[in-house]
């Protein structure tokens, strides 16, 4: 990767409040221009100590971070001038939603017909028009939370830093945000995205890393992440006619040995279904069962790995926190 094209890389970063205790810890990975990298993790595992970090609010007390390639640690005004950052904590003015917009933009440097255009466009995308009188005080919770993303949009950046910026909002104006987030990502803007809602980081991240305790517990791209944490599938599969009872028993003992996790869900006649981790394996284990008992196979399923299946298998209770940095899986 070349210079021009890395807009941040993250080497051994972490912060400790006291010796002891430790909030974030061996953080390691890049972003590069136009990508969007996701932070995913429950509440408390560091995601948003980790963009107070890059977004220098915090100084790191281990390891550091490049930001256009510059150390951390010595970034300043010019460094934060090619950033954007939405944080969860509110910052609200007592001007009015539009005045608001176009006075944040004058103070980036925007002309001022370049603002007025702008804050158009983010009073449309955010659906905001109506409140464009308003105080941003005076806004519902969710209302807010879109002026916040729209504020911060309105000037030009390299990096954009959002932390759960969709916290409140409905599933349409959600899509729509994402979608235009995509675009700016396209069109060259780099996102570091925190979200609790999984569907968000498939749909937009590039790469994600998956947080727990402090520390990356494996980073890659999200379809090789459901790949390998996926845990068990669901299998549903048909039958020409409908089995016996000593067929049902003989199949179910067969795919109970074979499977790692096997979980039967029904057998009803002519109809399967049942979860396991190696959900192909058991397939090509019913075709194998049924073709020299001449019984047909009419249909047979296999439910795709979800984020949300691997996220669970990453983060749940029974798995330890690694010992050192996420394990990549580029």
């Amino acid at each position: 990767m070349s210079d021009d094209e890395q807009v941040l890389r993250v080497d051994k970063l972490g912060f400790a409040y006291t010796p002891e205790r430790f909030a974030v810890r061996d953080l390691e990975f890049e972003l590069k221009r136009g990508e969007v990298f996701g932070l995913l993790g429950r509440n408390g595992a560091g995601k948003t100590t980790t963009v107070r970090l890059l977004t220098t609010l915090l100084p790191p007390t281990e390891g550091t971070a490049y930001l256009f390639g510059k150390d951390l640690r010595k970034c300043g005004r010019a460094e934060r001038a090619r950033m954007g950052v939405v944080l969860q904590a509110e910052s609200l003015d007592f001007v009015s939603v539009e005045r608001n917009l176009t006075l944040y933009a004058f103070l980036w440097g925007v002309p001022r017909e370049v603002a007025k255009s702008r804050a158009e466009e983010m009073l449309a995308l955010f659906e905001l028009d109506p409140m464009r009188k308003r105080k941003p005080w005076s806004l519902s919770g969710g209302e807010r939370r879109r002026f916040q993303v729209a504020r911060e949009l309105m000037h030009p950046m390299e990096l954009l830093f959002l932390d759960e910026p969709t916290v409140g909002l409905d599933a349409l104006t959600r899509k729509r945000i994402l979608e235009y987030l995509s675009k700016r990502a396209k069109d060259g803007l780099s996102i570091v995205f925190t979200t609790h809602i999984l569907q968000e980081a498939d749909q937009l991240c590039d790469r994600i890393g998956v947080m727990q305790n402090g520390r990356l517990r494996a980073h890659g791209p999200p379809a090789e992440i459901k790949r390998r944490y996926r845990g068990a599938r669901t299998v549903e599969a048909g039958f020409e006619r409908s089995l016996t009872p000593a067929e049902q028993a003989d199949l179910v003992a067969i795919l109970a040995r074979e499977g790692e996790g096997f979980e039967l869900i029904g057998f009803d006649r002519g109809e399967l279904s049942f979860r396991a981790r190696n959900a192909e394996d058991l397939v090509a284990e019913i075709s194998r069962w049924a073709h020299p008992r001449d019984i047909d196979v009419e249909r047979i399923s296999v439910r795709e790995a979800t984020l949300e299946e691997a996220f669970v298998t990453l983060v749940s209770e029974d798995s330890a926190p690694p010992t050192g940095p996420g394990e990549a899986l580029l």
